[in-house]
């Protein structure tokens, strides 16, 4: 299966330049597969409800069903971040839809960073895995968001129902050199293959964000958030198959067997979950 992932600077708050900034992607992409990075249709740097709601969609709204349409009319599969509606509630979510542009998977971010605690829910659906139909056939696939990326827990309770691939939409800003290692050690410990989206550019609360007399501070006020880009495509021995610049818009591409990721094994005497004991970890 080709797998690609799409690194970009969505643009802030104006969803329909980025959702034909997806369809190009998309169209370009010689692949089966692409993931795109975290709330890639809205931008990111929000600090309130009232910033979000205006740009909150349900998954029967306009942007799902036009991504559902660009999946369908490419017979590809598309993975992205999404700003989620439900009711009065917001998740920062991710939505996987199949090459015949079905909705095949949805998550909701567990693990909420910075000012996500002040504007989404924490997801409640846990860690799904879904198969999501290719035109080079069918994947066993889950979905992290960002900064799910520091918990081990996440990517292995995937790998332990069955996912072949982690998809990871993303818009990291961390500055530490362990992110890419970390990632490879996740995809290695899980035999899993990883694929990481991340985006590049820069917000910031005092150009961007809605006028808000919650700001802390004058220094809050003007605080900007840098996107590091380096999306990667790592396969299940922690291999790094692609990957892009810090600053660049562009897409990477790169062909995994992910059959291989179903054995456990790793010689004639050991494989690597079912020699896990049910007791003594103390958890």
């Amino acid at each position: 299966m080709k797998i690609a992932c799409a690194q970009f600077v969505p643009a802030y708050r104006d969803t329909a330049t980025n959702l034909e900034q997806i369809r190009k992607f998309v169209h370009g992409a010689e692949a089966d597969l692409i993931v795109l990075p975290e709330l890639a249709l809205t931008g990111y740097f929000f600090q309130t409800k009232d910033e979000i709601a205006p740009l909150a969609e349900t998954l029967d709204g306009a942007l799902a069903t036009s991504l559902s349409h660009i999946a369908e009319a490419e017979q590809k599969a598309v993975i992205t971040g999404f700003l989620e509606r439900d009711g009065d509630r917001f998740y920062n979510s991710a939505l996987a839809f199949d090459a015949h542009g079905k909705l095949a998977g949805k998550y909701r971010k567990l693990h909420l960073f910075y000012y996500e605690t002040q504007i989404f829910e924490r997801g409640n659906i846990g860690f799904p895995v879904f198969s999501l139909s290719t035109t080079s056939g069918v994947a066993k696939v889950g979905m992290l968001i960002c900064y799910d990326w520091r918990y081990p827990e996440a990517a292995r309770v995937l790998a332990l129902q069955g996912a072949e691939l982690i998809a990871m939409p993303s818009n990291i800003v961390t500055t530490t050199g362990m992110l890419l290692t970390t990632l490879q050690t996740r995809a290695f410990e899980n035999k899993v293959a990883l694929a990481f989206a991340d985006r590049i550019g820069s917000e910031s609360l005092a150009s961007e964000s809605l006028a808000s007399e919650s700001l802390a501070s004058e220094s809050l006020a003007s605080e900007s958030l840098n996107f590091r880009g380096s999306s990667a495509i790592v396969d299940m021995n922690g291999r790094i198959l692609a990957q892009a610049s810090e600053d660049k818009e562009e897409i990477i591409v790169a062909e995994i067997d992910l059959s291989k990721t179903r054995n456990k094994r790793i010689n004639p005497f050991n494989d690597i979950f079912s020699d896990r004991p049910s007791t003594g970890y103390g958890l």
